[in-house]
């Protein structure tokens, strides 16, 4: 059954730009503009087109020491004025951290500076119905913005009706759990999935014998950013004729701005932000339209001799006629190249009608895998009628706050069944793999995400019945019942902590053979799911709340899930380049009671770290300001890490200092890590002292760094929210946001 969406209107201002555009998406989910949004916005924060950063008066100290930092001035340079000028300080250095792309590949993304970022609000502003109009040239392009957003849609499939419909705190500007994707809405595809399931798809294969796939080689990598200027005037010699000698154009300040937050880099463009696709759609819709021309001259037309879609930079490109093959790639290598940029032959494709892929066949299999092997039933005891599992899970068969003896009735009536044997899955899995020719990063992430869905609708059904023998347990009006209910309660954790076990040794099996960020943040979403079900109460009234589970139900299947994360900790110790994949799974680890938690000696080992005879701790590894946010997030104030926490906050003076201080002021990683490190509260004994000795490193004066603290009391977070996190809403928030999958 489709799940209900909620239609939202926006109430946000222009900033939003910066929770919604600015950030790569392979971030952990504590790790959010949320915090940097409302700063802004309380203290009228912005930045012009002449690069003249300007705030609101009366600005609290703490903030304009904050300004101070950001835009890499002294404090007092700031004092009595409400602007000043940052053209110079806007040339800044990315935060760039490299993630696992393929097996034998990582791919280098990008946090853009907090000063870059409150550039881009006001760019936006101001160009925002030029890069609409500019993105809606091309015929062949399937996901470009079309208009300025103007509602989400939020859905909420579990949280309420399975962890004991918890109120969250109330927050400010509409809601703690903004569920922001873009700036722009897009057409026609938010995420590349749905165009293999639309009409136009199953149109061509209908239409066109042939599809030929191809995709640019290092497309963000190798964008000129001066080329955005030859996409806007006509080509690259128009330009040059014409245009070359305006430097005030739109197109000339979208290149300076593109540089300057690449310190001053012409060749590629950072990776990440949407606004980095949104300037290569620029570019490819340019590229598109030439392409369009090319073929007419060849006597090709588009949607008669040939249907041609692209999303971002894979190209489909449906024909007949066997010559249009070799035109095509001949026009389209010829355009790129101009651009500096070429085809990818190793992911150029040819296939015949019906045009299925590998990959394709590999996850219809595995859907028709997943729903025979992760299946529920729930059989009448009388007539054996079974409830098929995809059934309205909807139906109003038990009240939700009264239950009657009828009720409690066709409760006791029900046999549950689970149906799940964790070694016949893995082994049904890796031979869809190999029967399709795939490799585990094509469909592990798919697999995964199907596998929480059925999750989720298993549980909605199981606990359909189970809350009601719970509440009819407790019920003294109901006792002549209460031995059966008994009975039956404990069958029904014995069935679901074993279904539970089989879950979770199979989806480890799957993130065993594909540990990427994709991959981590969908296994964390099904742990998720498992941990607030078993760890959350039925809240019966304001005052009056039943127990779930027995200890035993919840702790068998956390010692399971404890298990399998150290065997991942210990199977991939610390990457310098790709520190990120296994991390990521500590903050959902971290909601398990402490007794699960990976012991000091479990993460010291992890990290490669070792201790001397003298109890000190030596070996730390260079950990980027992602890895050390985690990690301190992890162990927050537990003081079963006190050596380990004391010798990582050495580890990050060490980090911060080693940098020039003429890059260090303009390092985005410098600047988001001393500031997420003021606000941090689990720095252990001297925090403040520790804090202030941070701050002053990044050039602010004692003085400023005070304010700065003051001022976070309560500003309380600037970019990792440390404390009060709701992973559940979290983790939907950042799965939902989503490009490629």
């Amino acid at each position: 059954m489709a799940v209900k969406r909620k239609k939202i209107k926006l109430r946000y201002k222009k900033e939003r730009v910066v929770f919604s555009d600015v950030l790569p998406y392979e971030l952990p989910f504590i790790f959010t503009n949320r915090y940097f949004y409302r700063f802004l916005v309380r203290n009228e924060i912005s930045i012009d087109g002449s690069d003249v950063l300007h705030w609101k008066e009366g600005i609290q100290k703490g903030a304009l020491a904050i300004l101070a930092l950001l835009s890499q001035h002294k404090g007092r340079q700031l004092k009595d004025k409400t602007e000043i000028n940052v053209q110079k300080q806007l040339v800044t250095i990315p935060f760039n951290y490299t993630i696992k792309h393929k097996e034998t590949s990582n791919r280098s993304l990008s946090v853009v500076h907090p000063l870059n970022q409150i550039q881009m609000v006001n760019f936006y502003n101001q160009y925002k119905n030029v890069i609409i109009y500019l993105c809606g040239k091309s015929h062949f392009s399937i996901r470009y913005p079309n208009k300025v957003a103007c509602y989400f849609y939020f859905k909420d499939r579990l949280h309420s009706t399975l962890i004991g419909k918890k109120s969250d705190k109330l927050e400010i500007y509409f809601s703690e759990y903004e569920n922001m994707k873009t700036f722009f809405s897009y057409k026609k595809y938010s995420n590349i999935y749905k165009f293999y399931e639309d009409y136009r798809y199953q149109r061509a294969e209908k239409k066109y014998q042939h599809l030929l796939k191809f995709d640019i080689q290092g497309c963000f990598d190798n964008i000129y950013t001066h080329s955005i200027a030859w996409a806007v005037n006509g080509g690259k010699d128009a330009y040059k004729d014409h245009f070359e000698s305006i430097d005030d154009s739109f197109a000339s300040k979208w290149d300076k701005v593109m540089q300057k937050l690449n310190y001053n880099e012409t060749n590629g463009i950072v990776i990440g932000p949407e606004f980095s696709r949104i300037f290569a759609e620029v570019i490819m819709q340019h590229i598109d339209l030439r392409a369009e021309e090319e073929l007419k001259k060849f006597d090709f037309t588009n949607k008669v001799d040939y249907e041609c879609y692209r999303y971002v930079d894979d190209f489909f490109f449906f024909y007949n006629n066997p010559e249009i093959k070799d035109r095509i790639l001949r026009v389209f290598d010829e355009l790129l190249r101009e651009f500096k940029m070429t085809i990818s032959h190793e992911k150029t494709f040819l296939i015949d009608r019906p045009f299925i892929t590998d990959i394709t066949r590999a996850k219809n299999m595995i859907d028709i895998l997943i729903r025979d092997t992760f299946s529920f039933s729930a059989i009448e005891k009388e007539d054996t009628k079974e409830d098929d599992e995809d059934r309205d899970t909807q139906d109003d068969e038990y009240e939700e706050n009264l239950i009657t003896e009828e009720n409690l009735k066709k409760a006791l009536a029900k046999e549950l069944n689970f149906h799940l044997k964790a070694t016949h899955f893995n082994k049904k899995y890796k031979d869809v793999i190999t029967s399709t020719n795939v490799l585990p990063k094509d469909v592990a992430n798919y697999t995964l995400a199907i596998a929480n869905i059925h999750l989720e609708r298993l549980l909605k059904k199981y606990d359909k019945i189970f809350k009601v023998l719970k509440k009819g347990l407790d019920d003294s009006g109901l006792s002549t019942f209460h031995s059966d209910c008994t009975h039956r309660i404990s069958q029904l954790e014995i069935k679901l902590s074993n279904y539970l076990l089989e879950l979770v040794d199979a989806i480890f099996f799957i993130f065993s053979e594909d540990k990427r960020i994709n991959t981590t943040l969908k296994l964390s979403q099904v742990l998720n799911v498992i941990i607030i079900y078993l760890d959350n109460d039925y809240k019966i009234s304001k005052s009056k709340t039943i127990k779930r589970f027995s200890d035993k139900t919840r702790d068998l299947v956390f010692k399971k899930i404890r298990d399998e994360v150290c065997l991942v900790i210990q199977r991939s110790h610390m990457n310098p380049d790709t520190q990120l994949e296994t991390l990521y799974l500590l903050p959902v680890f971290r909601q398990m009671h402490a007794k699960y938690r990976l012991t000091s000696v479990e993460i010291e080992r992890y990290l490669g770290v070792r201790r001397k005879e003298d109890g000190t701790l030596d070996g730390f590894p260079k950990l980027n300001a992602i890895a050390i946010i985690i990690l301190l997030y992890y162990m927050g104030s537990s003081r079963e890490y006190d050596n380990l926490r004391e010798a990582l906050k050495d580890k990050i003076v060490e980090k911060i200092e080693e940098i020039p201080i003429v890059r260090r002021n303009r390092s985005a990683e410098m600047a988001i890590l001393a500031l997420d490190l003021a606000a941090c509260p689990y720095l252990g004994d001297h925090s403040k002292s520790y804090k202030q000795k941070v701050l002053q490193s990044m050039g602010l004066s004692r003085t400023d760094a005070d304010a700065i603290l003051d001022f976070l009391k309560t500003q309380k977070y600037m970019f990792t929210k440390w404390t009060g996190v709701n992973v559940t809403k979290e983790l939907n928030a950042k799965i939902s946001q989503e490009v490629y999958s």
